[in-house]
């Protein structure tokens, strides 16, 4: 968690006034939907073989942060940039969900 700086900053500090449950439930939506956005934007530029690997990269069950992290710098170091970026931008879409 601690790779996002600062747009996740207001993310985590809200996600302190939260029961665990929904913390949790928090966290496997922003893994899931970036697990399903870097599924359908690597489906467009990658061809058949590369596309296989994406969906055995993402489609795991893994549901913390931290976990996918380190699956994603370990077997495809060449994707964290796009996968970072993934990541910051879903972490923004549910600072501004809590926000509301």
């Amino acid at each position: 968690m601690n790779n996002i700086s600062i747009v996740g900053n207001t993310l985590f500090k809200q996600l302190r006034n939260v029961s665990p449950s929904e913390r949790k439930d928090l966290e496997a939506w922003v893994v899931n939907k970036v697990k399903v956005e870097m599924i359908r934007k690597l489906d467009n530029i990658l061809a058949e073989a590369g596309r296989v690997n994406a969906r055995k990269l993402f489609l795991v069950p893994l549901f913390q942060i931290k976990e996918l992290t380190d699956r994603v710098e370990e077997l495809a170091p060449e994707m964290k940039t796009l996968y970072f970026k993934e990541l910051i931008e879903t972490v923004a879409e549910a600072e501004k969900r809590l926000n509301c």
